[in-house]
């Protein structure tokens, strides 16, 4: 019941994944101990204890160092399990979260954010642990609108608090920031790692020692992985034909594009879209 709605993910989920892009989902950090540095998007910051960062659809997220002891809650959810409580939120106010996206609270604040947390969890397990079709569905109606409430809450907080300061970056950090936006933003044309490295007038070989050394991945293993998430989008999200998808992201035709696909990950576009629809 708990994936129709949001998922409470473990630090160490945060940790192992190191990198990615939040696709279709909103979703919050409390930091209660420790500290990070994050990039999100292609802005970096220090968060530690009593900083909390909301991250929106399409946010390219990054740990790029993080100390030993770094805690918190840590939540995220589906865009239709969210949509309601953004709803009356104006799209400047929803740009700007995307711009600013940590911000510093104060211990009281804390505290209402912690209460509604262990209360979605309690209730959640709750409905786990119901014995009847009609009891289940109530007490997960009580699950959903306490999210809506929960959403609520982290918004007034939001808004009410110091937007943190983003870190400032060095030269290569702002290579990398640039190559990922760029490929986040052209990859459904363009897959050569000579095409972003002219963007920045650089050699290849320069652009991916650089993105190597910052990321453990390669430029090109990048631009793969954010090919495929843009396909998987579609597959999942629209619509569209595969033949019409492969058109859209200037693969020759749909038998490229089907072996692309299942060459990254392991089935067919068509296999994955029967059980993204499960």
């Amino acid at each position: 019941m708990e994936n129709e709605f949001y998922r409470m993910l473990d630090i160490d989920q945060l940790l192992a994944n190191y990198a990615t892009v939040s696709e279709n989902k909103c979703g919050f950090f409390l930091c209660r101990r420790g500290s990070a540095d994050l990039l999100l998007n292609n802005k970096s910051f220090h968060v530690e204890a009593g900083m909390m960062c909301i991250y929106t659809p399409y946010t390219f997220i990054r740990i790029v160092q993080h100390s030993p002891d770094i805690g918190g809650c840590l939540m995220e959810g589906g865009l239709d399990a969210i949509q309601p409580a953004l709803s009356d939120i104006h799209i400047a106010d929803r740009l700007h979260i995307r711009s600013h996206p940590c911000v510093r609270l104060g211990d009281a604040q804390v505290a209402r954010i912690e209460e509604l947390f262990n209360t979605i969890g309690n209730r959640t397990a709750l409905a786990r642990e119901s014995c009847s079709p009609r009891s289940a569905r109530l007490r997960g109606m009580v699950v959903q609108s306490l999210l809506q409430a929960f959403c609520l809450e982290v918004l007034d907080i939001y808004f009410n608090c110091a937007p943190v300061e983003e870190l400032p970056q060095d030269c290569e950090e702002r290579i990398f920031n640039r190559f990922f936006m760029s490929v986040f933003r052209n990859c459904e044309r363009e897959r050569a790692v000579s095409y972003y490295a002219n963007e920045q007038s650089l050699s290849p070989n320069y652009l991916s020692s650089v993105i190597k050394s910052h990321s453990d991945r390669t430029a090109m293993q990048w631009i793969e992985t954010l090919t495929i998430l843009k396909a998987k989008h579609s597959l999942r999200f629209t619509k569209l034909t595969i033949k019409e998808i492969a058109y859209k992201m200037h693969f020759p035709d749909q038998s490229v594009f089907g072996r692309y696909f299942k060459k990254h990950c392991g089935m067919s576009p068509s296999d994955y879209r029967n059980k993204a629809a499960e």
